[in-house]
């Protein structure tokens, strides 16, 4: 029995064609049972029944391994996860809200830690770099390169006379607006005083004693934390709590002590007293009463001109009369909400300087601002100009302010009203004074008129 079973299974086996094995799937063990078992179905049984017997057994107890254990999941094609169970779509999304949930309320809480941590390190760094600026400011303000003294001594015109008016004799008769006077603009501003984007190389004390005879200073109220560094705040001129100084745009970027300045400006009418003086105030916003309290002060009221006129002067006093008098300040003002005002009734001596001033409009002739029948006294022009980022150019001015191109400027004017005043910046660069002093000499005592010029009745002044 045996031998024929295994005869014939041996026959059987050789009857069955031999085919190339399919290629099999990488799968758990009792996958490839599975596939055995299916196979043998499918090839037959023995002759006796045998076979079957053992197919069959096997078949029961693949299916009694099957209950005792699921069947694993078909492998996957892709995501090489090793063959994990799949979650169900719904709690993947619910899995994944709450991921979510939780990765944003971990975000928000790191945002909002880090902002915070920004803005204290933002306000740490700009409180250190405030107090770098102020005590850089000092030091440069207050250094011992930064001292510099004014004196009588040092104050002493350098062109003048006993019968000089002005540096020359022959300006002595002319009414003070025939006279051309050369004017600093922003006189306060220098780099010789420690501003920044200074509009002059030297202070005006020096311009004083080089020959000009015209400035223009603008006022303003400190910082209160910087005018207690910066500033006197002298106590006897009535300026404990002021806050007043003379600079451009704020004060940490320069300024100049009221006391300081006029102190000089009356030490220099003290030590010149054939030399005249005009001031024109751009009074800063808050600043216009202190002004006045240190002019009171100063002593310097005691040499202003208060003519006798309303709005408009129609002759105004010639520079010997001035001299005479001892009255060689002349006061113009602006700003901090001034108004016209009568001439003889302006508060202390300050004459608005919108009912006697003109300014040329730009840099190519001489037409004024203003136009039709007004009447000023004074026609200022303005020669300067702003270089590049805004800021005052030394470069620019010094070919602003050479003979030539002054000469060039002036000759435009000719049938037009003539400029009385020269505004310039950084006086010391050029010749404006020699262009000044040439002109005037060439004057005139015909109605103030210059010499070969015949000016019309019906313009400006006249």
């Amino acid at each position: 029995m045996m031998k024929k079973f295994n005869f014939k299974k041996k026959e059987q086996e050789e009857e069955v064609p031999t085919a190339p094995p399919p290629p099999v799937p990488k799968a758990p063990v009792e996958q490839s049972r599975a596939s055995v078992v299916d196979v043998e179905e499918k090839t037959g049984g023995g002759r006796f029944g045998l076979d079957r017997f053992m197919k069959k057994k096997k078949k029961d107890d693949v299916d009694e391994e099957a209950i005792a254990s699921p069947p694993p999941p078909p492998p996957r094609t892709g995501g090489g996860d090793g063959g994990r169970p799949k979650k169900s779509r719904t709690s993947s999304k619910k899995s994944k809200v709450i991921d979510d949930n939780d990765d944003d309320d971990g975000h928000r809480s790191k945002s909002s830690s880090s902002s915070c941590c920004g803005c204290k390190r933002l306000l740490t760094g700009g409180f250190c770099l405030l107090l770098l600026a102020t005590a850089g400011i000092i030091t440069w303000r207050y250094g011992p390169w930064a001292s510099r003294s004014s004196n009588a001594t040092s104050l002493v015109a350098a062109n003048t006379c006993d019968k000089c008016c002005n540096g020359l004799a022959s300006n002595c008769d002319l009414p003070v607006n025939d006279v051309l006077f050369p004017m600093v603009h922003n006189a306060h501003s220098s780099y010789a005083d420690n501003f920044m984007g200074a509009n002059n190389n030297r202070p005006f004390e020096e311009a004083l004693v080089a020959g000009y005879r015209a400035l223009g200073m603008k006022t303003c109220e400190c910082e209160g934390f910087l005018s207690k560094v910066l500033l006197e705040r002298d106590e006897e001129w009535g300026l404990g709590s002021s806050n007043l100084g003379f600079c451009h745009t704020a004060c940490g970027a320069g300024v100049r002590d009221p006391k300081d300045v006029m102190t000089n400006l009356k030490t220099f009418l003290e030590t010149n007293p054939r030399e005249v003086l005009i001031i024109k105030f751009d009074m800063g916003e808050g600043s216009s009463a202190d002004l006045r309290t240190a002019l009171q002060y100063s002593g310097l009221l005691e040499y202003v001109y208060h003519p006798q006129d309303e709005y408009y002067i129609e002759e105004w006093p010639t520079l010997k009369q001035l001299i005479d008098n001892n009255t060689r300040l002349i006061l113009f003002g602006s700003g901090d909400g001034m108004d016209s005002c009568p001439a003889y009734d302006c508060d202390d001596g300050i004459l608005y300087a919108n009912d006697h001033f003109s300014t040329t409009s730009d840099l190519e002739g001489c037409d004024p601002t203003i136009s039709g029948d007004v009447f000023v006294g004074y026609l200022m022009m303005n020669h300067y100009e702003e270089g590049k980022m805004k800021i005052p150019s030394p470069k620019r001015a010094r070919d602003l302010n050479s003979y030539a191109n002054l000469e060039e400027r002036f000759e435009t004017c000719e049938g037009q009203r003539m400029p009385n005043l020269l505004a310039v910046e950084f006086w010391d660069e050029g010749e404006a004074l020699d262009f000044v002093k040439n002109l005037n000499a060439g004057k005139n005592r015909n109605g103030g008129e210059y010499e070969g010029r015949q000016e019309d009745e019906n313009s400006l002044g006249m």
